[in-house]
């Protein structure tokens, strides 16, 4: 009884009704098939989650193995017991794979094949299905894994000796493997592709580099807020935001260029690629002189002189919008405009833009006595919690993710999970901002002069003395916004990231099943929640015990 008065009540209720949970997945075909694809098991998952177990449990050991050199003389018996353990791991690891190859190499082999462009990698031979690598790329992988794994076992070796090292270089080097075990541990648990709990997987990254990027950012509003203006501030501030509108009335002053638009408007109309999409959207709607508002059809030509051409070989064309320069080969011009080409347009607006949010951040500041940037962090804070999250995640994952592609010229070109997991963060920092602003206020002034009187800086005295202490406080809200961020990871599903939302809606389209795919994923997820939150109620209790 008493191990069951320690059991969260909720969680009481999950583990109840548990057995008739696994008798309706063992029992329906129905359910099954849903649960296989909404957690995202693929084909060979079984030798895949194998070799992937091991991997991770190495891993582990090999992590906790240098945390426990780096903090001997505090180390518990548990994290003794796991340096010990490491060493014959990782080397029983290493002779499994020289010898032994085919139990880890599933593994190893769809982490390397997930992480190819399908579509472009000449490592893939397509011409058999489904997809693989070639048995030549396969030795490769084969052979680099073996290496990597006699790598890893040497550094692990090495992990104990450190204790010996100058003590010059011994934290240098404690620290490092650390490190290198860390990031180890941490690429199979956040980046590899894991072939056996695919949705699953999607579904928790997602959520958890979402929390990350959201607290930080979280931090820097709050950070911001505290902002307190100096004599100067005004000054230095209203000189940026005029200086950046001169820019702006630079570039706008720069000479227009002038198109025509020539030919008849009875059937589509030709426009030069490059043309800016106002302009195109002006003759598209109709919006010129004479277009009396009615659509008009328009097609994309490389050049002025294909487009004019298209006028007597396309039967579909019978205008063309050209530059006002060229021969337009006796056709009736319909209509004339002149414009900034975008190579003058586009920094003119984003200078423009930018200087007039900092003035008016600048006057605002100046008018209520706080910072310019104070004022934009409230600002921000207040607007962002006001927009529905699906339309901040299908703002940022459509037209601003597109808008940053073709400003960079295809050179920051997002994923759909990064767009998800950049919205969601931004959405969710306004919250996290909110939380840790009344974790701070509730931490006395008092101490925040104390530490003034000690000569701590304003960074030190939040580093060391007003954080920790909020940190504290706020856990509980913290953990409620996690929980609410998982859930939030379905709306994904818009941008067509296939986390377990996507998989259920994909699984139910292709099998016409009307409840099985919902309820499992109703499961799953409460599941997934039930779980977290009882994780997060432990760090509360152990914190709480922790300031006892």
């Amino acid at each position: 009884m008493i191990r069951l008065s320690s059991i969260r009540p909720s969680n009481l209720v999950l583990l109840a009704a548990a057995p008739f949970i696994i008798y309706l997945f063992a029992s329906s075909s129905k359910y099954l098939r849903s649960l296989v694809a909404i957690l995202g098991i693929g084909e060979n998952a079984g030798p895949i989650f194998v070799g992937f177990l091991l991997i991770l449990a190495v891993a582990i050991l090999t992590y906790l193995s240098a945390r426990r050199i780096r903090f001997r003389t505090i180390a518990p018996n548990w994290l003794r017991i796991a340096a010990v353990l490491a060493i014959p791991a990782s080397a029983g690891l290493a002779i499994l794979g020289l010898f032994q190859p085919q139990v880890l190499m599933p593994f190893a082999e769809s982490v390397f094949f997930n992480a190819l462009s399908e579509n472009t990698s000449e490592f893939i031979d397509r011409s058999s299905q489904p997809w693989v690598l070639f048995p030549e790329i396969v030795a490769k992988v084969q052979m680099r894994l073996q290496a990597l794994l006699v790598g890893f076992a040497m550094v692990v070796a090495v992990i104990p000796l450190t204790a010996r090292f100058p003590r010059s270089m011994k934290a240098y080097v404690q620290i490092g493997l650390e490190l290198l075990t860390g990031l180890v541990l941490f690429y199979l648990l956040f980046l590899a592709h894991w072939q056996f709990a695919t949705g699953v997987a999607i579904t928790f990254r997602a959520a958890i580099f979402a929390y990350i990027f959201a607290a930080i950012m979280g931090l820097v509003w709050v950070g911001l807020q505290s902002f307190k203006p100096k004599a100067r501030t005004t000054v230095v501030y209203g000189t940026i935001s005029l200086t950046l509108l001169a820019v702006s009335a630079f570039f706008f002053m720069q000479p227009k260029v002038s198109f025509v638009l020539v030919g008849s408007t009875e059937a589509r109309i030709a426009i030069v690629r490059g043309t800016p999409q106002a302009q195109a959207d002006l003759i598209r709607f109709g919006e010129f002189d004479g277009g009396e508002g009615q659509q008009y059809r328009i097609r994309s030509a490389p050049d002025a002189a294909s487009a004019l051409d298209q006028i007597t070989t396309v039967d579909s064309v019978s205008g063309a919008f050209v530059p006002a320069g060229v021969h337009t080969q006796g056709y009736p011009v319909i209509w004339q405009s002149s414009f900034l080409p975008d190579k003058f347009r586009n920094p003119a607006l984003t200078f423009a833009v930018f200087g007039f949010l900092l003035l008016t951040l600048t006057v605002g500041g100046a008018q209520h006595k706080l910072h310019p940037l104070a004022v934009g962090a409230e600002f921000f804070v207040d607007t962002i919690r006001g927009i529905p999250m699906l339309v901040i995640i299908l703002y940022i994952g459509l037209p601003l993710a597109g808008a940053v592609k073709d400003a960079t010229g295809g050179g920051i070109d997002m994923t759909n999970m990064t767009r998800g997991i950049i919205a969601i963060s931004i959405g969710y920092s306004a919250y996290m901002a909110e939380i840790f602003r009344s974790g701070i206020e509730a931490i006395p002034r008092g101490q925040i002069e104390a530490g003034g009187s000690l000569g701590l800086s304003r960074w030190q005295t939040a580093r060391l003395i007003i954080l920790p202490q909020a940190l504290r406080i706020v856990t509980p809200p913290l953990g409620n916004e996690f929980i609410a961020m998982i859930k939030d990871t379905s709306l994904l599903s818009i941008l067509s990231v296939r986390d377990m939302t996507q998989r259920m809606r994909e699984f139910q389209a292709s099998s016409f099943l009307p409840f099985a795919p919902f309820n499992t994923a109703a499961i799953l997820y409460v599941v997934v929640t039930l779980g977290c939150a009882s994780f997060l109620k432990w760090i509360e209790r152990r914190s709480a015990r922790e300031n006892r």
